[in-house]
């Protein structure tokens, strides 16, 4: 009988004592649970929080090739404009070059290109006679041949400029002209009118500005000098 009770303690014992080792493993395993979840969790916000700096990067890089695409689009059309005007500037001058080339090489006509803008300067003698704004047959033969080369080239407008030496104006002119200002500005106007009205240059491409003595490009020392200040420049202004 007591070794039978012995057995049923023994056992009962054992019963016990899994269960209290089952309840600790339990424990441990539901901590451990619990842990790897917060470690998740965790890991999550960390990678949504990634995702979204990534999705905010994406779309700044978005915006920054949209932009540079823009640009890119602008600088294409900025670069074929001035292709146009290139191709348009040089047809003029080769125009000019072949309609006058007797003035070219007698040096009464300078043809340059500054900056983009064709410019053609004319001697003051071969336009007017001293102290005069009309302008000579001889000159008028020669912008009707220049009006020619401009009139079909409607991107460039046509900036007239009259220069004079510093001699100051004699008496027989001054009630006209007081100053030289006024003489230069009225041969500048003189062509810009005659290009209108005989050259059939639309007006809304030109402009007449004088400068007086105030733009030389010579010393007034020298009569060579004075005669190279004493000078009418027309100018090839691209539209903008």
């Amino acid at each position: 009988m007591f070794k039978k009770l012995s057995v049923i303690a023994l056992c009962s014992s054992l019963i016990l004592l899994s269960a209290c080792v089952s309840k600790k493993e339990y424990v441990a395993l539901e901590t451990k649970s619990n842990q790897t979840q917060a470690q998740l969790e965790l890991d999550k916000q960390n990678l949504q929080a990634q995702i979204s700096k990534l999705n905010s990067e994406k779309n700044r890089l978005l915006d920054t090739v949209e932009g540079l695409q823009a640009e890119l689009q602008q600088e294409k059309i900025a670069v074929k404009q001035k292709e146009r005007e290139v191709s348009e500037l040089d047809k003029t001058r080769m125009q000019i070059e072949s309609s006058l080339k007797e003035q070219i090489a007698q040096k009464d006509i300078k043809l340059e290109e500054i900056e983009g803008k064709l410019k053609v300067t004319f001697v003051d003698k071969i336009l007017f006679d001293s102290g005069s704004v009309m302008i000579k047959p001889k000159g008028q033969e020669v912008l009707l041949k220049l009006a020619d080369s401009f009139r079909d080239n409607k991107d460039q407008n046509i900036a007239v400029e009259g220069h004079t030496d510093e001699v100051q104006i004699g008496a027989a002119l001054i009630d006209r002209f007081p100053t030289n200002w006024e003489l230069s500005t009225a041969r500048a106007t003189a062509v810009v009118r005659f290009l209108q009205e005989k050259g059939n240059i639309t007006p809304e491409r030109l402009t007449a500005s004088g400068f007086s003595f105030y733009r030389a490009v010579a010393t007034n020392d020298t009569p060579e000098g004075r005669e190279q200040n004493r000078r009418i420049e027309i100018v090839l202004v691209p539209v903008r």
